[in-house]
């Protein structure tokens, strides 16, 4: 009718205009004469025909399987359809194309289920509602199976919409574990963590695994009237404390080096995650170094801190200084105490709602404040002697920072390291002694090296050779690793061929992420403290501070960190398998490390045209080792050691250690500067799988800071084990005498032959002046005046038959 009124309207104003007689007015006064003019077919356009529903509603889909139909609407019009989903499906993945009419559907098996999905379908002018129905097929449905040991047993589960025949056929043999056929692999390869996996007939199933598995992941395939569909099975074992909330230490979620999903720990910077040492399921498999003691040899130990005090040993800690039980800090002393925070990262009690959580965080921890009345007696008892018979860990975080590389003959090291070496021939079951290596990268004792070029920046201040102990075979040396997987080594950690594998010791908190642990209880002293003026020091947060009276860190770092973060790990590995001894669980530590930093490029040092590699980075020895100076084997992984120990692991026989085999030049030797140096060899006939080998060099020079140090195997594996242009600039010889004598340790060679001519090559990197800042006072020192002469050489092996 509108459009007739319209036609009207039209003629009347085109008569005016032309001037037409009377006939023609009346003739299109009428409006129906005006209809009929407009003709039949004229009308049936004016008419708009709905979206019609065409065809079937109820679309099946076969297991997780990607559906795409078209639509059941037609337009008869031709009219362009659009839809709005009026109620998406729970069980998957649910998208309409406009433009094909299509709808598309992706079951993602965790809620299979028919389900009914309605829509809209509109061509502009009109709409209508419809529904469609999804209706499986064909599903396996997925499961999540545990138990609390290592055998779960259960039953595939099938959905299906239509009249399905499931049949199993199962093939085994008396070597291989049973299967449908189409079960793709454990895990993708060798199935490690399975020792049976067995399907019976009606479904059923029994699987077996290793201990300390990971979650294992199990893609099933079933086949039926030509259709297959797949799912994803999860089997968890050893789930003992499947009802402790691994949340439910407040400071948890932010301690990046347990689990690291990219937190910031309260600093300015995102951790790289899942850079970490890989505790993964072992607290809620039960492993939590339950009935380990470690020994915490520092500055002493808050025995009644909160997060410390379930896991201290009564009676087991001394104050050296007060000659007590207790290594507590004294109420006048505002400062942190060092030993309170080691001694957090070790074993601060897990699952009590307070703090973060250790390592280890059901350790036993006695404390000691060697630091704070150091002596050889006290030096005794705290290594191995009375005061620590029973331990099994004993944590040294502490170190010399000194710009000479320390002799043999120097602070009773002698006598130390054969009481060491005594303890370890008579006690039953030594201690694992663990040790920082050293927060020396940068500066050492004030002086900081300016450096000539890019590379010489690239070498460390301290070497870990340079303190005696950090050279003996007795003890582990840790080097720390920052949060960051692409530039992973500690901005301050000292480096070196003793350094047996690395563990997180974070940066300093601010800018980047340092370490959360404890910290001595009371907001008028230690690392956190309430100042006057408003606001924590400490790092964390206010309310964190304010609620926990300022008991708790994130700003903790060093060297220092990352060996309890070892000791922890190697608590851990000890509950495991309560055979190992102190050299199988360093071994086994090594043995399964992460290898970190493969992108590392040598550093390459130039002089009058020719080049030296001053640290060579990764290289592989002859028994498929992979080392490196700043990380050892790797970081510490806590899951793959602790597997290793548990699955048919063979003890390492007895300790072998051969005596020092001293080179065949006699008499002193000039060292030219220049990148030739010189060589000596000597030659080892006992037949030793080795551990690690000791060099001892009688050596003389003025600047030593321009010596580079080499021993090569028989089997070709080149050591470095003292880098050039670091900052022991003093000649020990000058401090300690002429029979001084300096010590180096290499772990580069784990597990190859001893036997055999060895090369020991000394090289004077630098014959140009070198510039060194003093505390801000820049100054030179002179290169030196004669050239610089070795006069014996000679390697110890320690190892086993």
């Amino acid at each position: 009718m509108k459009k007739n009124i319209t036609m009207n309207t039209l003629v009347l104003l085109s008569l005016l205009g032309c001037g037409s007689g009377d006939d023609d007015i009346s003739t299109t006064k009428n409006n129906d004469d005006i209809s009929v003019d407009t003709g039949d077919d004229s009308v049936s356009k004016n008419k708009n025909n709905k979206p019609e529903l065409n065809g079937d509603t109820v679309y099946f889909y076969v297991g997780n399987n990607t559906l795409v139909h078209k639509l059941p609407i037609i337009d008869k019009d031709g009219d362009k359809v659009t839809y709005k989903v009026i109620n998406l499906p729970q069980s998957g993945d649910f998208s309409v194309d406009d433009k094909n009419s299509e709808f598309t559907f992706t079951a993602n098996l965790s809620s299979i289920k028919e389900e009914v999905v309605s829509l809209i379908a509109s061509d502009g002018l009109d709409e209508i509602e419809f529904d469609i129905t999804l209706q499986p097929e064909l599903v396996l449905k997925p499961e999540e199976f545990q138990s609390s040991d290592n055998i779960i047993e259960g039953k595939f589960e099938f959905v299906s919409g239509a009249d399905v025949e499931f049949t199993y056929n199962v093939i085994s043999d008396e070597n291989t574990p049973s299967f449908i056929p189409l079960i793709s692999n454990i895990n993708g390869a060798a199935m490690s963590d399975v020792n049976s996996f067995v399907i019976n007939e009606d479904g059923s199933f029994k699987l077996t695994a290793q201990p300390y598995s990971d979650p294992i992941f199990i893609d099933v395939t079933l086949t039926s009237n030509d259709k297959t569909v797949t799912a994803q099975i999860k089997y968890l074992t050893e789930q003992k404390n499947i009802n402790t909330d691994v949340f439910s230490d407040p400071l948890y979620f932010q301690q990046w080096h347990l689990n690291n999903t990219g937190q910031d720990a309260y600093s300015l910077s995102k951790a790289s995650e899942g850079f970490d040492i890989n505790v993964g399921q072992l607290h809620v498999q039960g492993n939590t170094g339950k009935d380990i003691h470690v020994a915490i040899v520092d500055s002493g130990l808050e025995i009644a801190h909160e997060d410390l005090v379930e896991n201290v040993i009564p009676d087991m800690s001394y104050d050296f200084v007060e000659q007590d039980n207790d290594p507590s800090p004294n109420k006048d002393e505002t400062e942190g105490d060092h030993g309170t925070s080691v001694a957090g990262l070790t074993a601060a009690v897990g699952f009590n709602g307070k703090g973060g959580r250790g390592v280890a965080p059901s350790a036993g921890l006695s404390g000691f404040n060697y630091l704070k009345e150091q002596g050889v007696d006290v030096f005794y008892e705290t290594h191995g002697g009375d005061k620590t018979q029973t331990a099994d860990v004993i944590n040294q975080s502490y170190g010399y920072d000194l710009p000479i590389i320390l002799p043999t003959n120097a602070f009773n090291f002698e006598v130390q390291e054969v009481f060491i070496k005594n303890h370890y021939e008579v006690v039953n079951k030594p201690a694992l002694m663990i040790k920082s290596a050293g927060n020396g990268f940068n500066r050492l004792f004030g002086y900081k090296r300016i450096n000539s070029s890019e590379e010489e920046a690239r070498l460390p201040a301290q070497i870990a050779n340079s303190d005696p102990a950090n050279a003996s075979f007795y003890n582990t040396v840790v080097s720390a690793l920052n949060a960051n997987s692409d530039a992973p080594l500690s901005s301050y950690s000292t480096v070196g061929s003793s350094v047996l594998f690395a563990a997180p010791g974070g940066e300093y908190g601010v800018q980047y992420p340092a370490m959360i642990t404890t910290d001595v209880a009371g907001c008028d002293r230690g690392y956190s403290a309430e100042s006057e003026f408003g606001g924590y020091s400490g790092g964390l947060d206010d309310e964190t501070q304010s609620e926990s009276e300022c008991s708790y860190t994130s700003i903790f770092n060093g060297t220092s960190s990352a060996a309890p973060v070892a000791s922890g790990g190697a608590a851990l590995i000890m509950q495991s398998n309560s055979d190992l001894t102190w050299r199988d669980v360093r071994y086994i530590m090594a043995k399964t490390a992460t290898k970190i930093d493969l992108d590392f490029a040598p550093v390459i040092l130039s002089q009058s045209g020719e080049q030296y590699i001053a640290e060579p980075g990764w290289i592989t020895n002859e028994a498929g080792n992979s080392y490196h100076n700043w990380y050892g084997y790797g970081m510490i992984n806590a899951v793959e050691a602790v597997q290793m120990a548990t699955r048919n692991y063979e003890l390492l026989p007895p300790l072998v250690e051969s005596e020092f085999v001293t080179s065949n030049i006699v008499g002193s030797v000039n060292i030219p500067e220049n990148f030739e140096g010189i060589t000596q060899q000597i030659e080892i006939t006992d037949d030793i799988t080795i551990e690690a080998i000791q060099l001892k060099l009688d050596i003389n020079h003025e600047r030593m800071s321009d010596i580079a140090v080499e021993v090569i195997s028989p089997s070709g594996t080149r050591s470095v084990v003292a880098t050039p242009r670091h900052l022991h600039h003093w000649n020990p010889k000058d401090y300690f005498g002429y029979d001084a004598e300096v010590l180096f340790l290499s772990h580069a060679f784990l597990d190859e032959p001893a036997k055999g001519i060895w090369i020991v090559k000394v090289i004077d990197t630098n014959k140009n002046i070198m510039r060194l800042d003093y505390f801000g006072n820049e100054s030179e020192l002179a290169n030196n005046t004669v050239l610089g002469s070795l006069a014996g050489a000679s390697i110890k092996v320690y190892g086993h038959k």
